[in-house]
């Protein structure tokens, strides 16, 4: 049934890379898709996820979740420090990048959600929140090279960031919101899972396959990203006898490829953009072939 699910998500994928290989759609139109995607679609995702009809007594987890995403990303951030310091600057920070960041958000969402319905999105969510606030400090600094005023503004605006504090504080009211609201907000939450992976394909299909030069920078990149930190993960939760969804979503959301967002950051701060879209392409591609081996393992 999981596999299933995961394929499905897959087949999506592949639309979005059929529809950009026959032109049906173009970059214009998808940048203006991502952008939906990113400030309206995510964020519904992110306050349906705090779904009211789960219990409360599932707060202490919530705080677990934090813990886990909290210890997966400062690990990550140390092994990156180590493992790629003698590395040309230009790659170091989009290695670094990869090793810290996944696509937790456009890919860990709809995989939550295959693998554990509206709870395993909800838990996501959390993984998302340190994940949102690290990236526009960590991420933002491993490109700078000074820090620029105003970043904590850019963190606590993010659209993601306020949809899950919006979603936790109608979680903790004493009354529902009206049905048609919560059906609202439940069908905008729905587009989330096939524009993500929609525009991931369309992504991938614009990549083109004559630059991927798979180089021992490029094969470590993926070894670390789809199979390293994952296996770490896996190795943790085994290690210390850990239970329940948060240390499962943890290993899925630590399964994912490289984010796109990879290649904005290093496009936007003068990084190696080529070498990051080889990294996003190549992850994503293999990830089609990981992912199930870790929701098997979480299963």
């Amino acid at each position: 049934m999981i596999l299933e699910k995961i394929l499905s998500i897959f087949v999506i994928m592949a639309i979005g890379f059929v529809a950009r290989k026959v032109k049906a759609v173009d970059a214009g139109f998808l940048r203006g898709l991502a952008a939906f995607m990113i400030n309206i679609a995510l964020p519904f995702a992110f306050i349906a996820a705090l779904d009211r009809s789960i219990p409360k007594s599932v707060l202490p987890e919530l705080g677990l979740m934090a813990l886990w995403s909290v210890a997966i990303h400062v690990g990550s951030i140390l092994l990156a420090s180590v493992l790629y310091r003698r590395f040309p600057e230009n790659q170091r920070k989009i290695l670094s990048f990869i090793t810290v960041f996944t696509n937790c958000a456009f890919m860990g969402l709809p995989v939550a959600q295959g693998v554990a319905g509206t709870r395993g999105v909800m838990f996501a969510s959390i993984f998302n929140l340190v994940y949102g606030i690290l990236i526009y400090t960590y991420g933002v600094s491993l490109f700078q090279e000074k820090k620029e005023p105003g970043q904590w503004k850019k963190v606590l605006l993010n659209p993601g960031i306020i949809a899950i504090f919006i979603g936790i504080i109608l979680w903790f009211l004493p009354f529902s919101l009206p049905a048609f609201l919560l059906e609202s907000t439940s069908l905008m939450a729905k587009l989330q899972t096939p524009l993500a992976m929609f525009i991931v394909g369309a992504n991938i299909a614009n990549i083109p396959m004559a630059r991927i030069v798979p180089g021992k920078t490029l094969l470590l990149a993926v070894a670390v990203r789809l199979v390293g930190i994952p296996l770490a993960v896996y190795g943790l939760i085994r290690l210390t006898g850990a239970t329940g969804i948060a240390p499962q979503i943890s290993l899925l959301m630590t399964a994912m490829p490289a984010g796109a967002q990879t290649v904005v950051m290093a496009e936007k701060m003068n990084g190696d953009s080529g070498f990051a879209s080889e990294v996003v392409f190549a992850t994503t591609i293999l990830s089609i072939f990981t992912i199930p081996v870790f929701a098997g393992l979480v299963a």
